[in-house]
C-alpha cells in the first residue's frame, strides 16, 4: 500500500512538472458541461465544443460566446469549433464551391466565431475523392477570417504506413500545417467503438502518429490530441436484425414461447451472459504520453475532453 502511494505522488509530480514546459495546453470543453471546467489547472486554450452544420448549410447549436468560466486562468483564449455530421456524402455537398452550401457555411464560421479568439474547423469524413475541396474549404475559412483570429484544424491520426497505403488520403498533413495555424492531431481511438477491443491510444501507437506528425507538420503549429475517456466493449455483442428462420432457431433452440399480437407483432426475450472488456486512460498512462511529447518538438497537448478526466489529473497540472 505504501509503495502504491509513493508511485502515485511521484506520477503526479511527473504529470505537475512536465506540463508546464508545454507552450500551451487545450482542453475541449462540451457546451452544457461548464459546471465540469476545473477550478485551476494550466489550461491556456479551450475548444468549446461544438457549432455544428445543419441540413440548410447553417451553423447551429454550441456556444455563442466564450464561457463564462470561474476556474479558467487570465488570458485564456477561447476558440469556437466547427462540426459537420459524420457523412462523407454530406462532406461532399458541403465542401463542393459549386454549390451554394459552401459560402453560406464560411459566412456563417466567419460570424459566429466574432467573440473568439480563434476558429477550429473538425471535419472528420472527408474522402479521398474531395481532398482537394477539402483543402482550398480550409484556405478559404483562413482568407475570410480576420488575421489575428487563430486558425486550427483538428485532423484524423495518421501514420507513415497508412500514407503509404492510402496516398490519396484527405487529411494531407503539409497542405494542412501551410493553411493552419495549428494542427490538431487527434490521436486517439487507436481501437474505436465498431472495432476489436483495445487501448484507445497506446503509447507505441501514439508515438507512431507523433513520429508522422513530425516530419509533416511544423512543430510550431503541432498540438497532439491527449485522450481521458475510456471505451468498452461486449462480446458477444447480441444486438442484430433478425430474419425470422433466425427467430424460429432461437425460439426452437432455447425452448421459449414468444408473445404475439396484431398490432406489435411477435416478442420474446431471454438472457445471456457477456463479458465486457474496458480500456481507459489512468494518471501513469497520460504520464507516459505527456513524458513522449515534452521531451520532443510541439506546440501543445489538447485533451479530450473536460469532465472525462482520472480524479485528480488538473490539480496535480498546475
Amino acid at each position: 500500500m505504501k509503495n502504491s502511494i509513493v508511485a502515485t505522488l511521484l506520477c503526479l509530480s511527473a504529470l505537475s512538472g512536465q506540463a508546464k514546459t508545454f507552450p500551451e495546453t487545450w482542453a475541449y470543453l462540451m457546451k452544457g458541461e461548464e459546471k465540469l471546467f476545473p477550478a485551476a489547472s494550466t489550461i491556456t486554450d479551450v475548444a468549446c465544443f461544438s457549432a455544428a452544420v445543419d441540413s440548410d448549410g447553417r451553423l447551429s447549436g454550441g456556444h455563442l460566446a466564450p464561457p463564462a468560466l470561474p476556474g479558467a486562468n487570465a488570458g485564456t483564449r477561447y476558440h469556437l469549433v466547427v462540426t459537420i455530421p459524420w457523412s462523407t456524402t454530406l462532406a461532399h455537398i458541403y465542401l463542393n464551391p459549386q454549390l451554394p452550401f459552401r459560402s453560406r457555411i464560411i459566412a456563417d464560421i466567419v460570424e459566429r466565431s466574432k467573440p473568439f479568439a480563434g476558429l477550429q474547423i473538425d471535419i472528420e469524413s472527408v474522402s479521398a475523392k474531395d481532398g482537394t475541396a477539402y483543402l482550398n474549404f480550409l484556405a478559404a475559412v483562413k482568407k475570410a477570417l480576420p488575421k489575428d483570429k487563430i486558425f486550427s484544424v483538428a485532423v484524423m491520426a495518421r501514420w507513415a504506413a497508412h500514407k503509404q497505403t492510402n496516398p490519396d488520403d484527405a487529411f494531407d498533413y503539409p497542405f494542412i500545417s501551410m493553411i493552419a495555424d495549428r494542427v490538431v492531431v487527434m490521436a486517439y481511438d487507436e481501437h474505436y467503438r465498431s472495432g476489436a477491443a483495445g487501448p484507445v491510444a497506446s503509447l507505441p501507437w501514439c508515438k507512431k502518429i507523433y513520429d508522422y506528425a513530425l516530419q509533416t507538420i511544423d512543430p510550431n503549429k503541432l498540438v497532439m490530441g491527449v485522450p481521458l475517456y475510456g471505451r468498452g466493449w461486449q462480446t458477444p455483442s447480441l444486438a442484430k436484425a433478425y430474419k425470422n428462420s433466425e427467430v424460429a432457431n432461437e425460439l426452437r433452440e432455447k425452448r421459449i414461447q414468444p408473445s404475439n399480437d396484431r398490432e406489435n407483432g411477435g416478442f420474446y426475450s431471454f438472457q445471456e451472459t457477456v463479458t465486457v472488456d474496458v480500456h481507459f486512460e489512468t494518471l501513469q498512462s497520460l504520464e507516459a504520453k505527456l513524458n513522449l511529447y515534452v521531451q520532443r518538438p510541439i506546440r501543445g497537448v489538447a485533451f479530450w475532453r473536460v469532465g472525462q478526466e482520472p480524479a485528480g489529473l488538473w490539480g496535480n497540472m498546475r
